[in-house]
């Protein structure tokens, strides 16, 4: 039996090239890589802009990303680097830098790693981030070295915005006032009478810094505060992670009787929410026998019983700060005058405190 002849595979549509935009738009090769690209259109006049940019959407033709990055000498991408799992706030602000997008048509790359797991998989993930080329990078000094910061701008990456709880001259720094936080904790505690307050310290060497910061912020409170004293009440050091296992532990070692204190400003709601559970299985009623303060004003903190005392950063969202600063950065223009300023910190009282 004679076999049918091979039927012609189906003609598959051609893609787009940049030399097709030109054809459309009556322009030069060049004129639309300048345009596209982003490098070089003001060689372009307007009239011709605009065809161009309606020949790429008729087309619907999209620059090729790693051609780009060969020519320009740096990707599209402006990278976020953080270690897994986010805190609370960390993950807030990701979001927002995700939902909202970035200037200049930047396209936002996460790049991560385990922090409590295996802490030597950073240098790694760091390193495969530089090989992208990234236009510019977010990231924390909580997390890296000052020698990973100069790492990067030797590869010539200059956009670079480090989150920390210190200013920074030489460095563009989204600054949390963490001391002032500390300040603020002590100030209400104290204000609302309590004369023996504690401090929780959390086990997670990532939160050192931090936890220093708020501790002379609160010692600056407590030399102002008559007759009131603070202790420093540590997490289990085995319990990196703020669980009820962990909190059970940790008030196995709270002081009892005339000793114990008479508030907990608990370091941030990750740890007060299953503090406030276990104080509850122990029959330590709160805010009757002890009051509880977190930070970061968690969603679930407003639904617990009792709903948790908190405190948070007024003014405009921590997310959008993020965004707007690396805006900045990616398109030279200047910050507004609301965004040079830290963010400031305020308490928002509930039924965990009296």
């Amino acid at each position: 039996m004679k076999k049918p002849p091979f039927e012609k595979a189906a003609a598959q549509p051609k893609t787009p090239s940049a030399s097709d935009v030109a054809a459309l738009a009556g322009v030069s090769r060049t004129q639309v890589s300048y345009v596209l690209s982003g490098t070089g259109s003001t060689h372009v006049s307007k009239e011709k802009r605009e065809r161009i940019l309606e020949a790429a959407k008729t087309l619907r033709y999209r620059p090729h990303q790693s051609a780009q990055t060969l020519r320009q000498g740096f990707s599209k991408e402006f990278c976020i680097f953080f270690p897994a799992p986010y805190t609370p706030r960390i993950n807030s602000i990701l979001g927002t830098i995700h939902e909202v997008g970035l200037a200049g048509s930047c396209v936002v790359a996460q790049y991560s790693w385990n922090g409590y797991r295996d802490p030597s998989r950073m240098k790694e993930s760091f390193e495969t981030m530089l090989a992208r080329r990234p236009m510019g990078i977010f990231c924390s000094l909580l997390d890296l070295e000052r020698s990973d910061i100069e790492a990067a701008r030797e590869r010539g990456i200059e956009r670079i915005l480090v989150l920390d709880v210190e200013r920074h001259d030489d460095l563009d720094t989204f600054f949390l006032p963490i001391e002032e936080v500390g300040q603020l904790a002590v100030s209400y505690l104290a204000g609302r009478g309590h004369g023996r307050i504690a401090v929780l310290k959390p086990a997670d060497p990532v939160q050192r810094r931090p936890f220093r910061s708020r501790l002379k912020g609160m010692k600056k409170a407590i030399a102002k505060a008559e007759g009131a004293e603070l202790s420093i009440l540590e997490w289990p050091k085995d319990s990196i992670r703020p669980t009820l296992a962990a909190a059970r532990t940790f008030l196995e070692s709270l002081p009892r009787g005339p000793s114990m204190p008479t508030a907990i400003y608990a370091y941030s709601d990750d740890y007060a929410l299953p503090l406030l559970r276990a104080l509850h299985e122990r029959g330590i009623r709160v805010p009757e026998d002890i009051s509880v303060l977190g930070t970061d004003d968690l969603p679930r903190g407003e639904m617990s019983i009792p709903s948790l005392s908190t405190i948070r950063f007024d003014g405009a969202d921590l997310g959008l700060r993020a965004v707007t600063m690396i805006n900045s950065l990616i398109t030279g223009e200047p910050l507004e005058e609301q965004f040079l300023l830290p963010p400031v910190p305020c308490v928002v009282p509930r039924e965990s405190t009296r």
